[in-house]
């Protein structure tokens, strides 16, 4: 580890492993929020001995696949554990999304924010990915993408007008 920033290796590692590791817990998992937990769980566990496995000379990318899918098994573990009360379905809540709007409308709503982004140019789409759907500043995107960081405000500034002119084109073909 580097005595300048301490964890700042560790913090790189899981910059460049997010993505593929939250995919290999999706798929054994099966579902968003547990395959999330696992992730997390393995990141903890990893950064606990990070010192000690990132001193071996083996591949911590494939030493972080084998803790994922350890921690997937663990989580099922848990899960199986728990004793749930069953609940009639008569009397079962509509689940809603964080933000308070039912399930089934967000994920509506979502999958047209999913088309609307897909819309745009390369750049603007991977910037907003970066900065708004994975809540990361500006500065870490433009460090990410090896651009300048004003650069990054100007693609988020140009890809909210073009989805703005494509909700605005989408709304008057409705009510046309």
């Amino acid at each position: 580890m580097s005595e300048g920033a301490p964890g700042a290796d560790f913090e790189s590692f899981v910059l460049d492993t997010i993505e593929a590791f939250s995919r290999l817990a999706r798929a054994k998992a099966g579902d968003l929020h547990s395959a999330q937990d696992a992730v997390q769980d393995a990141y903890l566990n990893m950064y606990r001995q990070w010192e000690k496995i990132s001193a071996r000379q083996e591949s911590l990318t494939a030493y972080g696949r084998t803790v994922v899918h350890h921690a997937v098994i663990d989580q099922f573990r848990r899960n199986k554990r728990m004793v749930t009360v069953p609940m009639p379905v008569q009397e079962m809540p509509d689940t809603q999304s964080g933000i308070g709007v039912p399930e089934a409308a967000y994920e509506m709503v979502k999958e047209g924010i999913d088309e609307l982004v897909a819309r745009l140019p390369e750049r603007q789409r991977e910037v907003i990915t970066l900065c708004v759907l994975q809540d990361l500043s500006p500065a870490v995107v433009a460090q990410r993408l090896q651009i300048k960081e004003e650069s990054v405000k100007r693609y988020i500034k140009a890809a909210a007008n073009n989805l703005k002119k494509s909700i605005n084109e989408s709304s008057e073909g409705v009510t046309a």
